[in-house]
């Protein structure tokens, strides 16, 4: 409360400075000549007044708000990392996966190197495994910033992919190619951990300050498989563009610029799937109830390369080219993410979303968030399956799809966006949604 008292003799003296200038003024005046200066000065004296009082309630309103931060991060923090353990040593490798887009991987190498604060920290390695050269050209134009592996090409590969999926052909050699480049930094380099970018996506200054500063997470929480770069409701409309350096848990694999480290890798390659690997790294049998760190601003976005990807544009033009690619850099080595670890961030999570939220029904939603006065408020709505879940999402415009019967960016069923100001929860009552249920699909009527 220093400020506020500091505030307020501020104003003390302002006021008796001006009162023994009204009173000059008095005195060598007549009370005639001066009744209408009076009155002037009375009414500037009170929008001073009432001036200062607002300056003093927002101050008051800062303190105590940062005295309630301090209050509950002390509240939430049951877990704790040792500060030698947080900074990670150890080089982290960029793994980038291209194929025969050659404009679309100098673009991306170009956005890596001019952000990377050190080659021996991040070496970049370029995989490619279609026989296009203009691709190792362009990588080749990078001298010694990259290093550039290729694989026999997947059509020369003799991939069996079975007769009913041959229109799912370039599924099989994606997953083949996985594989291949993932051995090459886990086995043949012996790294710990990498950051896995295709070529179609664009990076976030702080996109190696984001990953750098998360590794020591992977490492010391066992629930922990995956740190992403990608908020799949990431849309400027759904997010808080001022709170860039917010990470939440999910579980969701969303991959689109993703780390892992060799301890996950050595656990999945012996059993590393022919097609679909990011379907199959959600499966509950994969998944095994693990969960990913994501950013409430993503740290990667989707070029216009992407659109004639293996998806052939698949959800491109409806979501993924409106993610939002941070652009305010955060130095995550400043922030103590500890409130990330498991328990830690379900005691936040149920304060924040069971105690502070108010409960309101959707159609009231989009009228609270239309008044000034709620803005910085939040509210969660709840859900009773997956059609009721896919009708609240679609009233604020967030991905209403599943995989294995995980919304996109659930954590512990919960779906957040940030609309006008208010934070939303999108919550499962959990008498009729005890869990996941990977049955959960979107009927066709809904559409994408």
């Amino acid at each position: 409360m220093q400020a506020v008292t500091k505030l307020f003799i501020v104003f003390i003296f302002v006021f008796i400075l001006w009162t023994l200038y009204v009173e000059n003024e008095i005195t060598n005046r007549s009370r005639t000549e001066n009744i209408d200066d009076l009155l002037e000065s009375t009414n500037r004296l009170e929008r001073l007044l009432e001036y200062e009082k607002k300056k003093i309630k927002e101050l008051t309103e800062d303190v105590n708000h940062l005295n309630l931060r301090k209050k509950s991060r002390g509240m939430f923090m049951e877990e704790m990392v040792s500060p030698e353990l947080k900074h990670w040593k150890n080089p982290i490798p960029v793994l980038v996966f291209s194929c025969n887009r050659a404009q679309a991987v100098r673009d991306h190498l170009q956005k890596l190197i001019k952000y990377r604060p050190s080659q021996e920290r991040f070496p970049i390695i370029v995989s490619q495994d279609c026989d296009n050269e203009n691709v190792k050209s362009e990588v080749m134009q990078f001298g010694d910033k990259v290093q550039y592996i290729k694989h026999l090409a997947g059509d020369k590969a003799n991939i069996t992919i079975p007769p009913s999926h041959r229109q799912y052909t370039a599924y099989y050699r994606i997953a083949r190619h996985y594989k291949l480049a993932l051995n090459h930094v886990f086995v043949d380099k012996g790294y710990s951990s990498v950051i896995i970018t295709e070529d179609d996506l664009d990076i976030a200054p702080d996109f190696f300050s984001y990953f750098a500063n998360t590794r020591y997470l992977l490492e010391n929480d066992e629930k922990l498989w995956c740190v992403t770069a990608w908020n799949d409701n990431g849309k400027i409309e759904n997010i808080d563009v001022d709170a860039a350096s917010k990470l939440y848990r999910s579980d969701f694999f969303a991959g689109l610029g993703w780390m892992m480290s060799s301890k996950t890798w050595n656990e999945l390659e012996p059993i590393w799937p022919v097609g679909f690997w990011d379907d199959w790294m959600r499966d509950p049998l994969r998944r095994k109830e693990r969960q990913c760190i994501r950013p409430e601003v993503s740290r990667t976005g989707m070029m216009s390369y992407g659109k004639e990807g293996a998806s052939k544009g698949q959800f491109f033009s409806k979501h993924l080219i409106k993610i939002k690619v941070n652009d305010k850099y955060t130095d995550f080595s400043k922030i103590d993410l500890d409130y990330l670890l498991p328990a830690n961030f379900a005691k936040k999570t149920k304060h924040e979303v069971m105690e502070e939220a108010k409960e309101l029904t959707i159609d009231d939603v989009a009228s609270f968030v239309l008044k000034p006065e709620n803005k910085g408020k939040s509210v969660r709505v709840m859900y009773d399956g997956n059609v009721d879940y896919i009708r609240k999402a679609d009233k604020l415009h967030v991905m209403h799809d599943f995989k294995a019967g995980v919304p996109r960016t659930a954590y512990d069923g919960i779906v957040t966006c940030f609309i006008n100001g208010v934070r939303i929860y999108l919550v499962p009552d959990r008498t009729k949604v005890p869990g996941y249920n990977p049955d959960w699909a979107v009927p066709p009527s809904f559409g994408e």
